[in-house]
């Protein structure tokens, strides 16, 4: 995908598709630097670039700045809810786009402009729709470069007028290796800020629970309260990973009808995980969302 990647003189429009949000960002980042001849920590100094993602607001409701790439994983994890005492939102708004149109209507100090719409996903409509007609009308030399983490979250309209790049790393699970190895190789960001949050332990810990729900020896909303009491997009997270290494792990069993159906069930689960997530992000009760999780686990 890097080689597919490219800046030059003209305006052309990408939609960065990857789960892993560090290392997107770190691509992207780099090839702007280069573009500019600037080093990745200036970069976003630079007249020519703007940065946008979630917005950090202050008590009077007026933007104050916008998540870095560092703090939107934290945020993704559940572990950052706030900037001191300023709230962060849960969508990119019509008015940061409407300060995009704006950076875009004046001409640049060089060669070109560029726009960096990190977690494009969370655009609300009313910025989708005004970004959409960006894309068509802008009329200085501009290069949006869209992340995301899901195609399915972009608006068919906008990956229309984007050359789309899709990148995953490619992840071979050895036989032998345990839950904890798995998790940390593909969340290498978590285990670089485990000092601070103690994860390791929490992952083991949540592992425990659910093989507990899953062979009922443990009752669910007993579960549920105690993850109520933790960072939720983690424990959701850790519940999808562990989901994938159980069934990766069944590739090296010998087939058995009892874990086929102990695996579909599995697979059931994962499926409405998706949901669960929208509905975190809309604040939907999170401990009515649990108590559904912990009771699936253990049905």
């Amino acid at each position: 995908m890097i080689n597919k990647f490219s800046l030059d003189h003209q305006s052309k429009n990408y939609l960065i598709i990857s789960s892993d949000i560090e290392l997107r960002y770190e691509m992207v980042i780099t090839k702007v630097g280069e573009y500019f001849d600037k080093s990745v920590e200036k970069i976003l100094e630079n007249p020519d670039v703007m940065y946008v993602s979630l917005p950090v607001i202050d008590k009077s409701g007026n933007i104050t700045s916008t998540l870095s790439n560092y703090e939107l994983q934290m945020r993704e994890y559940g572990l950052l809810d706030k900037l001191d005492t300023n709230r962060i939102g849960n969508e990119i708004t019509i008015d940061q786009i409407r300060e995009v149109i704006s950076f875009t209507q004046i001409s640049a100090h060089k060669n070109k402009k560029i726009v960096i719409l990190n977690s494009a996903s969370n655009m609300n409509k009313e910025a989708s729709s005004a970004l959409l007609k960006t894309l068509e009308e802008v009329s200085s030399n501009c290069t949006f470069i869209l992340l995301a983490s899901s195609l399915t979250s972009i608006a068919e309209t906008i990956k229309s007028r984007c050359q789309v790049l899709q990148y995953e790393q490619n992840f071979e699970m050895d036989k032998n290796s345990n839950f904890k190895d798995f998790f940390f190789s593909k969340h290498p960001f978590l285990r670089n800020i485990d000092p601070d949050y103690n994860i390791f332990n929490l992952a083991e810990s949540i592992k425990v629970q659910i093989d507990g729900l899953l062979d009922k020896t443990l009752d669910p909303i007993d579960i549920s309260n105690e993850w109520s009491n933790l960072h939720i997009n983690l424990i959701v997270c850790i519940v999808v990973e562990y989901i994938i290494f159980n069934c990766k792990n069944a590739v090296y069993k010998p087939f058995d009808q009892s874990l086929d159906q102990y695996h579909k069930k599995l697979v059931d689960i994962y499926t409405k995980i998706p949901l669960i997530k929208k509905n975190i992000n809309l604040n939907i009760n999170t401990k009515y969302l649990l108590n559904n999780l912990t009771i699936e686990l253990a049905s």
